[in-house]
């Protein structure tokens, strides 16, 4: 390895800075070929990356000019080394660019090379010598072809796509981008993609950089951009990373879409379904409203909900012709004091109409109040007045912390609430008026209205339901809310069973101890004949098979003179505790069939003798003979995994500590070395003050559940790497689907029929599980559409083949577009045409599937390729390592596929 420390000071002192041990280190760790000259071109330092490339050691002070062995031009004849890039840059004393060459090393082998040398001056302008970057360009000529495919089709594209490095810098800008953002390709290439961004949206660049530099896709991220023109524009974008042949990421991709429309439209819509359900629940509010608190607060809230202000307030004319506050929201009581008063219209003015200013610094008719307005922050205006019966009665205000634009529409919703709050605020007084009209009536029937209301009020409030007879034969029945309810009637409805045929509830009976009970022997019923029924107990089946459960007690009504007159029951609904005993019992039940199974022990530690108990179920989840428990705490403690001892230990101490519940997991070793999962919980109970105390509880074996856990984590992992597999192969169908095809509808119907063919091959390994499906079944499923009436013109031969999930995936495709295409324009698409499908296995590395068709039109080769021709070359090639050769001969398409012959899935 060439080092800073092996060359001469004076070199070092002439280069400067990379000199430096820093520096050269870094120079050392670079994966890229760099070696340095003095002036006179002899090599000073080469890092460990030239010298692999050179495939020799550079001895320094005395090779020349380069590092390589021999060198040639790129048609093979010899270049001496005082002609390379090199010599000229230091004898031309500029940097040198753009020309290849071909280096040779010792062992033969050979490397095309784009070198970069460049001089090196000292702060006075001497030349003191140069530096070569040299990259190894051997495997980019293979991909240039791909690439101009790449351009040609990230050209046509109508989305912006752009890629940076991760610096940030534009190093490609296509025609869509061009479109969206104003800029031509010259304008931005080489310029940070920073350029894009409007004032606010700075950090989002980093965030970007910093989530692709750790390999992550950013999918469908909306952001607003800045145009050429300064407009701003709502984008779409999904970044992927960009990486190098080695798999490093060095820069990313972007693929922008303009939503502005799409936005405008969304937030158009929220505002017009804001506005109308603010004026629903107005409306409905204000219906409702008994009083004008009521009806300024639902006013409120619809003015700030569907005119989108900051704040609001409702004025009214009182008794002078002075408009004074009634309501508002966010507004000083210095503002208010302010500006209370002030109106815009007398209250004599006919037909007033609305004011809106849209900028208070330039409104002049409110120059005087302008200080107090601007200092409580309020920007822009809405006087809107409020009309009733003819007569202007007040206004009510928005105000907005910007300037703003009232809208049409704005204006519209402003007076609809106008006329709303008005007629409601009219009918309050009307209302108001009304009750003082009323008011004497209404003191002469006080105590009785008192009474009803607070008995009404009794009966609604107590959580209990109440069925009251006023008759004693109880043909009529009625209850408060809470009766209905449990009855499932409606209110005011006839709820007794005695009551005649037609006007009896029937979708209930009532039973007790097991047994229906006849109307008569019902607790109301017994009641209205003057027995007190007290603590029955009664079982409510309905029809659908639900049922309630109730307690409670019955009383006569009895008149002035004694004689019973009706009855009243109140009872509750026990429903709830009928299931929680229930369920206390089974739990109960459950618990002693665990302990009698033998899966769970007792266990008990009396923290002052240190005398531990367990259960012969515990000592069987040990596997230790029963009774053979030494009794100790050492002896529990011997059992427990040594990397759990600690956690355990630590809870035990936490327990005794706190008072609280001992709860932990850990393993323990069982005599015959196997681990098994304990999951144990205890209670600390107190003795006295002069005993410490004792710790039980119950320990249960949970190592299935444990093993149960793992395995659902790893399921859950594959059904996530298969579901994110199925979504890549999703977008690249839309994506070549619609980004190729004009045709929109033709597109789709192509779209629709791929996703089918993959849906089929989905369902046929998910019938197998996922453990993989036959070639046979795969080509006889796309291929079935097409068979004629005796299944003559299909024909498929070859051993039996199972594929795994990912070739079954990729053939199945394959198999459809090859299938599609031939009933398009191949021999399916006349009757005398016929496919042969062929498969073969050479030896046990390669399968060998051929497609043959004949019989039908004459075959042409296309003049562009498709998303058929791409799948079976690219897809074929890249997903699963395969070769494809395809032959347009005139009597029909010939298709041979050679891929490594698939391997059973692992279980």
């Amino acid at each position: 390895m060439c080092s800073a420390e092996t060359l001469p000071k004076f070199v070092l002192g002439d280069l400067g800075a990379l000199g430096s041990p820093d520096f050269r280190a870094a120079l050392d760790a670079l994966a890229f070929a760099v070696y340095t000259t003095d002036a006179e071109g002899f090599v000073t330092y080469c890092n460990p990356a030239a010298a692999d490339l050179a495939g020799r050691q550079p001895e320094l002070g005395q090779d020349r000019w380069c590092v390589s062995w021999k060198l040639r031009r790129p048609d093979g004849s010899p270049l001496p080394h005082d002609e390379c890039p090199m010599a000229m840059a230091l004898k031309g004393r500029q940097p040198i660019r753009g020309q290849e060459l071909v280096a040779v090393r010792p062992d033969g082998s050979t490397a095309l090379l784009l070198p970069h040398p460049t001089p090196i001056f000292d702060a006075s302008g001497e030349l003191t010598g140069a530096v070569n970057l040299l990259v190894d360009i051997s495997d980019h000529k293979s991909a240039e072809k791909d690439s101009r495919y790449l351009a040609a089709i990230v050209e046509s594209s109508d989305d912006a796509i752009v890629t940076k490095d991760l610096n940030g810098i534009i190093t490609s800008w296509n025609k869509g981008a061009e479109r969206l953002f104003g800029y031509a390709h010259d304008e931005v290439v080489g310029k940070s993609i920073t350029i894009l961004m409007p004032p606010g949206y700075e950090n989002e660049e980093p965030n970007i950089l910093r989530r692709i530099r750790s390999g992550e896709r950013i999918d469908h991220y909306q952001t607003t951009r800045r145009r050429k023109d300064g407009a701003l524009i709502e984008i779409s974008l999904t970044v992927s990373p960009v990486r190098d042949a080695t798999g490093r990421i060095v820069g990313a991709s972007k693929i922008a879409r303009d939503i502005t429309e799409q936005k405008r439209a969304g937030e158009a819509l929220a505002a017009r379904l804001r506005e109308q359900a603010a004026l629903y629940r107005l409306t409905e509010r204000l219906h409702r409203a008994q009083d004008d608190s009521e009806v300024y607060e639902a006013a409120l809230d619809a003015i700030q909900g569907a005119l989108g202000c900051h704040r609001a307030s409702i004025l009214l004319f009182e008794s002078t012709a002075t408009m004074h506050f009634v309501a508002w929201r966010g507004l000083s009581s210095q503002y208010r004091g302010a500006v209370d008063g002030h109106s815009p219209w007398t209250a004599e003015e006919q037909d007033p109409e609305p004011i809106f200013l849209q900028d208070v610094a330039h409104a002049e008719a409110l120059a005087a109040l302008r200080p107090i307005i601007e200092a409580e922050g309020i920007a822009a205006l809405g006087f809107i007045p409020l009309v009733a019966d003819g007569r202007l009665i007040g206004k009510f205000m928005t105000y907005y912390d910007r300037p703003h634009v009232f809208t049409d529409n704005e204006i519209g919703v402003a007076l609809t609430i106008a006329r709303q709050l008005g007629f409601s605020i009219q009918r309050m007084r009307a209302e108001e008026a009304r009750r003082v009209a009323e008011e004497q009536l209404r003191q002469n029937e006080a105590t009785e209205r008192a009474r009803a209301a607070e008995l009404m009020a009794i009966m609604e409030a107590v959580p209990a339901s109440i069925w009251i007879a006023r008759t004693p034969d109880c043909r009529v029945i009625s209850g408060n809310r809470a009766a209905y309810e449990l009855l499932r009637q409606a209110p005011d409805g006839n709820l007794s069973l005695s009551a005649p045929t037609g006007e009896r509830p029937d979708n209930f009976r009532v039973f007790a101890t097991g047994r229906m009970l006849a109307p008569e022997e019902l607790p109301v019923q017994r009641a209205a004949r003057g027995e007190d029924v007290q603590n029955f107990e009664e079982e409510i089946r309905f029809e659908d098979g639900t049922s309630r459960h109730v307690f409670g007690n019955a009383t006569p009504l009895r008149d002035a003179a004694g004689e019973v007159i009706g009855a009243v029951a109140a009872s509750v609904d026990i429903t709830e505790r009928k299931l929680v005993e229930e369920a206390l019992r089974e739990s109960e039940r459950r618990l002693q069939i665990a302990l009698g199974a033998g899966r769970m022990g007792a266990w008990e530690w009396n923290i002052g003798t240190g005398k531990v108990i367990w259960s012969p179920g515990l000592e069987a989840l040990h596997d230790i003979e029963p009774g053979t428990f030494g009794g100790t705490f050492a002896d529990f403690k011997r059992d427990i995994h040594p990397d759990d001892l600690p956690l355990v230990e630590l809870e035990i101490a936490r327990a005794m500590e706190t008072r609280e519940e001992y709860h932990v997991v850990y393993r323990i070793r069982l005599p015959d070395g196997s681990i098994r999962w304990m999951e144990t919980f205890g209670q600390f109970s107190p003795q006295g003050a002069a005993k410490p105390g004792k710790l039980a509880g119950v320990c249960m074996d949970i190592t299935e559940r444990k093993e149960a856990e793992s395995q659902r984590s790893l399921l859950v992992a594959e059904l996530s790497h298969r579901v994110k597999n199925t979504l890549a192969i999703v977008s690249s169908i839309a994506r070549q689907s619609f980004s190729i095809n004009p045709d929109f509808h033709e597109a789709h119907r192509t779209f629709d029929a791929r996703i089918r063919a993959l849906a089929q091959t989905h369902t046929r390994l998910a019938e197998a599980s996922w453990s993989g499906v036959s070639l046979e079944t795969v080509l006889f499923d796309e291929l079935a559409p097409y068979h004629d009436d005796a299944r003559n013109n299909v024909t498929l031969a070859g051993p039996p083949t199972k594929l795994p999930p990912k070739y079954a995936l990729t053939l199945g495709m394959a198999a459809h577009e090859l299938a599609t295409n031939a009933a398009k324009h191949g021999a399916l698409s006349v009757k005398s045409g016929s496919v042969d499908i062929e498969w073969s296995a050479r030896g046990t590395d390669r399968l060998r599937v051929r497609w043959s068709e004949s019989g039908g039109p004459p075959v042409l080769a296309p003049k562009r390729n498709g998303f058929g021709r791409l799948l079976l070359e690219r897809v074929l090639a890249s997903d699963l390592g395969g070769e494809v050769q395809l032959e347009f001969a005139p009597q029909g398409l010939v298709c041979t596929i050679d891929i490594p012959y698939p391997r059973e899935p692992s279980p």
